[in-house]
């Protein structure tokens, strides 16, 4: 298993270090590696693998800051899979696993409903065809245009769903609940960002020089990217133990989700900021990738809910009763 894994990871860096960000990365990742139908069973086109091999593309597609609309079609892909809608699964997922057809998921936990209505911004609703529309407790499929939203971060796009007398086809079973997995996944992506912006920095430092040596022989910025590896080591143990305990089925799941979006969405946002400062004037130009590794981290940082949000949400959880 190790070892495929890290074939996983291998095959899917090559191609995105030789495919640049280009209209056919999405279907050459699906046609070539099969990345969108990772966690789909065989039965309907897919690899039979878990969230763990799913987050492994995650996170290199996260180092890339690439717009593939992984993130979106892995949800949408376990909300058939859960759904009792065995019609949908057969006619949707094929398609999916092999890159023809982009499928998302829109649901109320992460926008707004009113009247009965979702809105709010969604990742790759915009890329996708199907949506997959979570109303009231049930699970809807429609075919609309999303409007493209802009964002801080220029390297996603996200779109504005808003949906009044849309046609659409209801599925058969309750919505499933999509949060803890949303987490998870995007925690994954999250470390990989914070990983190579890392990687970056410290090349960075390295090649830089001032006063005749490399700024990276500086005590203080040498404890600063200590402090940030740390950080990022502690992120992608969060990461691996919600992904790890959600493959399991682990009660404690939602509460490990909850920790890996907060210490993820936190390490991104610190690791980003170093970055940008220790580059320099050049961080904040357009010719260098660092201030949009700095957007993706506060915009990602906002979806699925906030570190704050998440933060409340496992307050009573862990506070002790000092009081008897």
């Amino acid at each position: 298993m190790v070892e495929e894994r890290a074939a996983l990871r291998e095959a899917v860096r090559g191609l995105l270090g030789s495919a640049g960000p280009d209209a056919g990365l999405w279907a050459r990742l699906c046609k070539e590696i099969g990345v969108a139908g990772l966690i789909v069973p065989e039965a309907y086109g897919g690899a039979g693998a878990t969230l763990a091999e799913a987050a492994i593309v995650l996170e290199e597609l996260g180092r890339v800051l690439s717009p593939a609309p992984m993130l979106g079609t892995l949800l949408a892909v376990e909300a058939l899979l859960r759904s009792g809608d065995e019609e949908a699964r057969r006619r949707l997922l094929p398609a999916v696993c092999a890159g023809e057809r982009v499928v998302t998921v829109a649901w109320d936990g992460s926008g707004n409903v009113t009247d009965g209505l979702v809105s709010g911004v969604f990742p790759d609703v915009f890329a996708a065809g199907t949506v997959l529309v979570t109303v009231d407790g049930a699970l809807h499929e429609v075919e609309i245009e999303a409007e493209v939203t802009a964002t801080l971060d220029v390297t996603r796009q996200v779109g504005t769903l808003r949906l009044d007398a849309v046609p659409g086809r209801r599925l058969n079973g309750p919505a499933p609940v999509l949060r803890d997995l949303a987490c998870a996944a995007l925690a994954a992506e999250q470390v990989g960002t914070a990983e190579r912006a890392l990687e970056l920095t410290v090349a960075h430092v390295k090649d830089r020089h001032q006063f005749g040596r490399p700024i990276g022989s500086f005590q203080v910025l040498q404890h600063r990217l200590a402090e940030a590896y740390i950080r990022v080591q502690a992120a992608r143990s969060a990461s691996e133990s919600a992904v790890e305990a959600l493959v399991s089925g682990s009660p404690e799941a939602g509460r490990l989700a909850a920790v890996a979006k907060i210490t993820c969405s936190e390490t991104l946002r610190a690791v980003a900021a170093e970055m940008v400062q220790m580059h320099g004037g050049i961080a904040i130009t357009w010719e260098h990738d660092a201030h949009r590794y700095l957007r993706r981290a506060w915009a990602s940082a906002r979806l699925y809910g906030s570190p704050d949000m998440h933060v409340a949400r496992l307050t009573p959880t862990v506070l002790v009763d000092f009081s008897h």
